[in-house]
């Protein structure tokens, strides 16, 4: 569809200037209108802005900091009294990020034709979840979307919250084996070849042990491009097996019987399921509905599957806490607070205290996780430099005894 270029004046005398996707300059006019601008100009857009656009859309992506910040901002201006198309307008212009630029751009064009915003960014699914899409559709459709949008930018600020701790936690292992593979490749690709000459120039025989790291080093050096293609192929595989439905069961089901990790996945998931149907029933969603979009929130497929099971008679009038409990998911604490807000008619507040809850046993579990691979990593990397020292030492006393 061509793009076209447009420069308007608004009612109280502001000139605005943007592009609009259109099948003629007859419909941009008619879009403009429904804008409430009065067109100035409206000129196709060349090939060369829409090429530079698409350049620099190449090299950006859009990240889950950038919808945060979109929807915080977009949350803003609403609550000031921004009517949504301005809002969106201001947003296009402050984005930094060309892609989402782009994105903001196409969701103006299809609210200022008359399309819910709720559609528009549905036509996203990689940005936008069916959460943020259901909650934008409940407040459009009870006329307070802009408090839905203040409580849709709290959860994505704590869900980020709980990604950057646990990136955060796992940046210093991950940074220990990095160090440690590089230290491993360095000594056995240029150290020890080094120090089999200076021995084959001796005339020694070498220990068992020495033997059995010349090996792995001649090993690394003459085929390593075959090691690494092995390493990548293998990678490859993997990651096309957890695609299928199947391995990803698999993958999942290991992950829940590792010990501290399973436990730790297990409560991570508990906190986002509370929160997520707290904030989508405070919301107005339906709970069968509400039920429906957790499942798709939950990554671990496994547990995905326990709570559409709870479905099955909540539509028939049964209670959400005894279908709760029914299932091997759920403590009996989480199950007895839910029943308690069932009874007391504040069921969303308690799944979102019951979320708090788990955000801090989670982070408790990582921080264990986290204790308990650092010595295992310090552990590992000592024993395989010991390794390679102790088999560069051994034909050195050799030498040393043979001279004396």
């Amino acid at each position: 569809m061509p793009k076209f270029a447009y420069k308007g004046k608004r009612p109280n005398g502001e000139v605005v200037e943007g592009t609009l996707e259109a099948e003629s300059k007859r419909l941009v006019v008619s879009k403009l209108h429904g804008m409430k601008v009065f067109p100035i100009s409206i000129e196709e857009d060349g090939g060369t802005g829409l090429q530079a656009e698409v350049s620099l859309q190449t090299f950006s992506r859009i990240k889950f900091t950038d919808i945060v910040t979109f929807t915080r901002q977009l949350s803003d201006l609403t609550k000031a009294g921004l009517p949504l198309v301005r809002s969106l307008d201001v947003l296009v212009e402050q984005t930094d990020n060309e892609k989402l630029k782009s994105v903001i751009r196409q969701m103006n064009s299809d609210v200022s034709g008359g399309m819910a915003f709720s559609d528009a960014l549905g036509k996203f699914p990689k940005h936008f979840s069916d959460l943020y899409c259901s909650m934008v559709r409940s407040g459009e459709v009870g006329g307070y979307l802009d408090s839905v949008l203040d409580r849709l930018a709290d959860f994505l600020e704590k869900e980020a919250d709980v990604r950057s701790q646990i990136r955060n936690a796992m940046a210093y292992p991950i940074i220990m084996i990095c160090v440690a593979v590089a230290v491993v490749v360095i000594l056995t690709v240029y150290v020890v070849p080094t120090f089999v000459t200076m021995f084959e120039e001796q005339g020694l025989e070498l220990p068992r042990i020495t033997q059995i790291l010349v090996g792995i080093s001649d090993t690394f050096t003459s085929y390593w491009y075959a090691i690494v293609a092995g390493i990548c192929l293998l990678v490859y595989a993997f990651r096309k097996y957890v695609a299928t439905p199947e391995g990803r069961i698999h993958v999942d089901r290991f992950k829940l019987k590792v010990p501290v990790l399973g436990d730790m996945v297990r409560k991570q998931e508990i906190s986002k399921f509370s929160r997520t149907l707290g904030t989508l029933l405070g919301n107005g969603v339906s709970i069968l509905k509400a039920l429906d979009v957790v499942a798709d929130v939950i990554s671990n497929k496994i547990l995905s599957e326990e709570v559409k099971a709870l479905k099955a008679d909540i539509s028939e009038g049964e209670r959400l806490s005894n279908k709760m409990r029914q299932s091997e998911i759920f403590p009996p604490v989480a199950v007895n607070m839910v029943a308690v807000g069932e009874e007391t008619g504040q069921l969303e507040r308690t799944l979102q205290r019951i979320a708090e809850t788990y955000e801090v046993e989670t982070e408790r579990s990582l921080k264990t996780l986290v204790t308990l691979i650092e010595p295992l990593l310090i552990v590992t990397m000592a024993v395989v430099v010991g390794f390679i020292v102790m088999a560069m030492i051994l034909p050195i006393f050799q030498m040393s005894t043979s001279v004396g």
